[in-house]
């Protein structure tokens, strides 16, 4: 089932995500993540949305993004995922659906739900007990949000217009996972 055009609005905050199907693996190596971010930054048109946070999962994925026009944003992650699925299947060997559904969107109306996501997408890793923080989870753009690593796929005056110190974001941090927070590197406002 697709989705509907109506469905997404221009000046509208989106969580997009997914599981696999029958909690398999979606990406089984580095490889795997490789070719799905090479689809992404292929198909990442600023002009349409920006993304705020994404985190690639073994088993699913996450990304919050903002709809810039009226072009229905969604298409572009359908053939992002549908490229990924037809690579996965032809690489493993395997048939049919690789997601256990339709690509699934959240609108995010409130702010405070906003900037929970953020932290929320960033931490999945922390909290699946796959990496001690955020920063060493190199499948996702917390590396960016932190300047530790230079990427494209992030929109960094969005980030700059919710969180305007360190000690805003670490409070969004603390709620999720307070006993890791001093592992946690932040972001500085300050560097640009």
């Amino acid at each position: 089932m697709r989705l509907k055009a109506e469905e997404f609005s221009q000046g509208q905050y989106y969580h997009l995500y997914n599981h696999s199907v029958s909690e398999q693996l979606l990406f089984q190596d580095s490889e795997d993540y490789l070719k799905c971010l090479s689809l992404f930054k292929r198909y990442y048109n600023t002009k349409d949305y920006s993304i705020l946070a994404y985190c690639l999962m073994p088993n699913h994925y996450h990304i919050l993004i903002y709809q810039k026009t009226d072009y229905p944003i969604y298409t572009y992650f359908e053939n992002i995922w549908s490229k990924y699925s037809r690579y996965y299947n032809n690489r493993y060997k395997r048939k049919g659906t690789l997601f256990a559904g339709k690509l699934q969107h959240i609108g995010i109306r409130k702010l405070q739900h906003l900037l929970h996501l953020c932290a929320y997408i960033h931490l999945n890793p922390v909290k699946a007990n796959l990496v001690e923080s955020p920063e060493q989870w190199q499948w996702s753009n917390y590396p960016e949000w932190i300047r530790i690593r230079n990427g494209s796929m992030i929109d960094r005056e969005q980030i700059k217009s919710f969180f305007k110190t360190k000690q805003e974001y670490k409070e969004c941090l603390k709620s999720l996972v307070p006993e890791k927070l001093d592992k946690i590197v932040l972001f500085d406002f300050e560097k640009e």
